[in-house]
């Protein structure tokens, strides 16, 4: 025992050891309930979600988790919310926090919120394009299919606005990945008029119409479809006049400015859709209100492409030259400001090309630093391993010096017992057939021949009982010598064991005694024990049959075994199984006593030819066929 004790002690500390060399991962604290609420409902209802951030108690600087997490998300519903970011000091404080931790989902919203600022107030698309990246690259890792379409549908606009268009279709396709994992409707829909603005960038205007009609559809389905089907229907009017059907574009245009003004949401963008389609029609008063309205907006290219409509419009007219030049300048002013914004497309191009190389170089280098963790890992695991082989070779071989002695005590007595429980049962086979044949003598008086063999038999049986008495006295008393060596575990076996062979000699002679009483429950076989008589040919193969169902298919296997037997041997070995008589079997057979022994006989002696020296040839035919 003090020995398995200081193993134990010496395998706990190896595994200390190992468990030391494990990477520590730090888990995340649980979020404060006003932090958890705000980002519960940021998708569906962001409004919500920013009234709770301004209302609660910002968290204590020293509680960088909690604080890192209010600056991302109440950055986050500012921007759902269409609030201007003055900087970017918020989002770079959750971002400088979650950088250094492993929260994918953190790291993903920080690169996408800093990716949004940049893009959309510094007007800087390469280092907004960067932040979407490395988002995009940590976003994979979660389940977060949201935040995960949002930051696609960006890097798809960086792409669209810059006429990238194979890039742009791509990521807008990505976006409608998540979004249909994320089951969102609306953003479903949204995905769905991105892949359509790329396609009529290409220009592939019969794709675009089809998936702008598709998101259509599917914003219909949404509860703010009042304020996404106008975007789309308008965005549908601009490819309708590229074909041109202007008849079809001016009315998805005026339904998309009803639904806005219905809404009082800014209808910027349809005026200046309108407006170019009046231009195209030749309706210049009508074309000259809309674009006005459109000039107003505070959208850079909304603004620049609506002075360039004007200057289309109006210089061809001479009493409007003048102000046709005046749109003219105001274009080429705001088109230089679209230009500092755009910077070209091979920047882009190459920007993004660098990104991707640079992720590429860092999953090769954490591969690398994973491979190089394992392989000393399996060295220490393998180590330990045949450390912990040797200690339990040593052990084993201990073990199996104590438990041979175990082992052979163990088996020793399981022979004992089962010898004795066999000693048993079969002395009490013996006195059943010893009561069955002292029957049989009584009934076949006269029958010289058959008493012999029957006397002969029953004195057999008792000089077997007598030995089996003295065999089983000696093996007792073997046992009680070892009983006094044996362990708990070895009696609680035994014990086991004893249980298990008296319950076989029970059920033994339960089933025996069924079998009785089912023979008492059969009338024909009743009848035929009490009262025996001649059988006609039908009784017989009644008789046959309720054998067969009594004894497993008694008849069939003797035919089976010894297919020389005749259906009168097969009709006296049914007699014999029934434990008549003799004489009995004469009154059934309607023929004499003598007659029956020789047929027995007979049978004997056929069962002999089959089994050979399987045959033990002083032993009766009714004890073989009563066993078999």
């Amino acid at each position: 025992m003090l020995l398995s004790n200081k193993y134990i002690v010496c395998i706990w500390g190896i595994l200390l050891v190992l468990s030391c060399t494990n990477t520590h991962t730090e888990s995340s604290p649980t979020l404060l309930p006003e932090l958890a609420q705000a980002e519960n409902c940021m998708y569906a209802y962001p409004d919500s979600a920013l009234h709770i951030l301004k209302k609660m108690t910002p968290p204590k600087v020293t509680d960088k988790y909690q604080y890192a997490t209010w600056c991302l998300l109440l950055s986050q519903a500012k921007i759902k919310n269409y609030v201007k970011l003055e900087s970017d000091s918020l989002i770079s404080i959750g971002y400088k926090y979650f950088q250094q931790k492993e929260n994918p989902q953190r790291k993903a919203l920080a690169g996408y919120l800093e990716g949004v600022y940049y893009n959309d107030e510094r007007h800087e698309a390469e280092t907004a394009l960067k932040c979407y990246l490395e988002a995009a690259t940590e976003i994979e890792k979660t389940k977060d299919y949201q935040l995960a379409h949002l930051i696609h549908a960006e890097i798809g606009h960086i792409y669209a606005y810059r006429s990238l268009v194979d890039y742009a279709t791509s990521a807008y396709q990505k976006a409608y990945d998540f979004a249909k994992l994320s089951n969102n409707k609306r953003y479903i829909a949204l995905s769905l008029s991105y892949i359509g603005r790329a396609y009529s960038i290409k220009p592939d205007m019969d794709k675009a119409i089809d998936y702008y009609e598709a998101a259509i559809k599917i914003a219909k389905e949404t509860d703010d479809k009042q304020f996404l089907t106008p975007d789309i229907l308008n965005e549908l009017a601009s490819v309708h006049t590229r074909i041109p059907n202007y008849k079809q574009a001016l009315q998805y245009a005026m339904d998309a400015l009803k639904i806005n003004k219905k809404n009082h949401r800014n209808s910027s963008q349809n005026y200046l859709t309108i407006g170019n389609i009046y231009r195209n029609l030749k309706m210049k008063d009508s074309a000259q209100y809309y674009l006005e309205k459109a000039i107003l907006s505070d959208n850079i290219y909304t603004t620049c492409c609506a002075y360039q409509a004007l200057y289309y419009l109006n210089r061809n007219t001479p009493q409007s030259y003048s102000k046709s030049m005046q749109y003219c300048d105001k274009f080429y002013t705001y088109l230089d400001s679209i230009t500092k914004i755009k910077h070209g497309e091979e920047i882009i191009a190459m920007k993004e090309k660098y990104e991707h190389e640079k992720l590429l170089n860092e999953k090769k280098t954490l591969q690398i630093d994973n491979e190089r963790i394992i392989r000393h890992s399996l060295y220490i695991i393998l180590s330990i391993v045949i450390l912990i082989a040797i200690l339990i070779y040593i052990y084993q071989r201990k073990l199996i010096q104590k438990g041979n002695t175990i082992q052979t005590q163990e088996e020793q007595l399981r022979m004992y017992s089962q010898q004795i429980h066999e000693n048993e049962m079969q002395m009490e086979q013996n006195e059943i057939y010893i009561a069955q044949l002292s029957e049989q003598l009584n009934t076949n008086q006269g029958l010289h021949d058959a008493i012999a063999e029957q006397q002969n038999a029953l004195n057999e049986f008792r000089l077997k009982n007598e030995k089996l008495q003295k065999e089983t006295a000696l093996i007792q008393q073997n046992m009680a010598e070892h009983s006094q060596k044996m362990q708990g575990k070895l009696k609680t076996q035994l014990a086991d064991f004893n249980a298990v062979a008296e319950e076989n000699t029970r059920l033994r002679k339960r089933e025996e005694f069924l079998c009785n009483q089912l023979i008492s429950q059969i009338k024909l076989l009743d009848s035929l024990i009490k009262a025996p008589k001649a059988l006609t040919a039908y009784e017989w193969a009644e008789v046959e049959k309720e054998i067969n169902r009594l004894y497993d298919n008694f008849t069939q296997r003797m035919r089976k075994q010894f297919p020389t037997l005749s259906d009168n041997d097969l009709q006296v070995c049914c007699l014999i199984k029934l434990h008549l008589s003799v004489t009995n079997m004469a009154d059934i057979l309607n023929i004499s006593p003598t007659s029956v022994s020789k047929r027995k006989q007979r049978l004997k002696e056929q069962i002999i030819k089959e089994l050979g020296d399987d045959f033990d040839k002083s032993q009766l035919i009714d004890i073989w066929i009563w066993r078999y």
